[in-house]
């Protein structure tokens, strides 16, 4: 862990927890499926993650304060989530990422799981995934669809990076969509596929319901972190976030 990036939270109660990651990129669906999945599963807060690297913000809700980046933990199920309602900049993603996994290292994750999305022309709503082993891969063959060639991008792709050289299995769960708006729907079929991989059972009936309200909220959101993240941070001159256009 670097001291741009520091994780501060409790230990999980969890032995070898599965460590799932959304962070904001392509339709929100990284925040928004963890957040979701946090949110139904009742999940007990642990603390947060902060760097010097994040936009100055604090996240307001039912105007009681939180961090920007939350782990939470559900140990009945052995699975803790970062879910982040910030963007990271591309910049600052090999220290976030690096931080990140070694933390999950520290608390014994067996296995890390990245939540983003793939922009794909047509009007399916699958999920894409990809491993780095050979092994991982097998286990989602015939569930995913398999990212075959190509690239992930941001924070999910860092984190992937990092586990590959640190030899921490991981997988990452792409949502199709169709342009870079926020994207409740392809966030349903990514939960769903984190139920069918590691049985969450969590009902997604919520999210299709709340699907245009939640695009508006989330919407607004980014507007506001673009808007904060136009400011200067140290050491780091304009830091833009793409993933917010």
């Amino acid at each position: 862990m670097t001291d741009e990036v520091q994780v501060i939270a409790e230990r999980p109660r969890s032995q070898n927890p599965v460590v799932i990651e959304g962070f904001p990129g392509i339709g929100l669906i990284g925040n928004i499926a963890s957040q979701y999945v946090v949110n139904q599963l009742e999940m007990d807060y642990l603390g947060a993650i902060d760097s010097r690297f994040f936009p100055p913000l604090s996240v307001l809700v039912g105007g009681i304060a939180h961090m920007p980046v939350r782990i939470y933990e559900k140990s009945e199920l052995g699975v803790v989530v970062i879910s982040s309602d910030i963007p990271v900049h591309p910049a600052a993603s090999y220290d976030v990422a690096r931080g990140i996994v070694s933390w999950a290292e520290s608390i014994g994750t067996k296995e890390m799981v990245c939540l983003a999305g793939i922009t794909v022309m047509g009007e399916e709503q699958r999920v894409f995934g990809a491993a780095t082993t050979e092994e991982m891969l097998d286990r989602i063959k015939g569930k995913v669809e398999v990212f075959e060639i190509g690239t992930i991008s941001g924070i999910s792709g860092s984190v992937m990076n990092e586990c590959l050289l640190r030899k921490v299995p991981a997988i990452c769960l792409l949502g199709e969509t169709h342009s870079m708006a926020p994207d409740p729907r392809a966030a349903v079929f990514t939960v769903k596929m984190l139920n069918t991989l590691y049985g969450l059972e969590v009902e997604t009936a919520e999210l299709e319901e709340r699907a245009d309200e939640i695009e508006l909220s989330m919407q607004k959101l980014a507007e506001q972190v673009k808007s904060t993240s136009a400011e200067e941070v140290p050491g780091k001159k304009e830091l833009q976030f793409p993933m917010y256009g």
